[in-house]
């Protein structure tokens, strides 16, 4: 009985875990989203990485004094793009 309740206690964890890796929200039914808001949430997530990467860009060089500023111009470039395309997206969801 032990062994069943713990099997059903770790289904239901990884149950969990994949919601919340495809939605970013920790619920058991996710809900349908349509494609237009799909491709909000991933350029977001991108827009994300890309500041991440801007940062680490900024901490390289500030660390060993190496100059970034061609890589962050060019991550730059890419933000603005990437935050056009979400505006364009978020006005056809409207």
């Amino acid at each position: 009985m032990k062994k069943l309740i713990l099997l059903i206690v770790v289904v239901l964890g990884v149950w969990l875990a994949v919601n919340y890796f495809q939605t970013g929200e920790i619920t058991l039914f996710p809900k349908a989203v349509s494609a237009a808001e799909q491709q909000v949430r991933d350029l977001e997530k991108e827009l994300n990485d890309v500041n991440a990467q801007i940062a680490q860009a900024g901490r390289a060089a500030g660390i060993t004094g190496i100059d970034t500023t061609s890589d962050v111009s060019a991550l730059m470039e890419k933000k603005e793009k990437i935050e056009k395309a979400i505006a364009a997206a978020r006005k056809q969801l409207r």
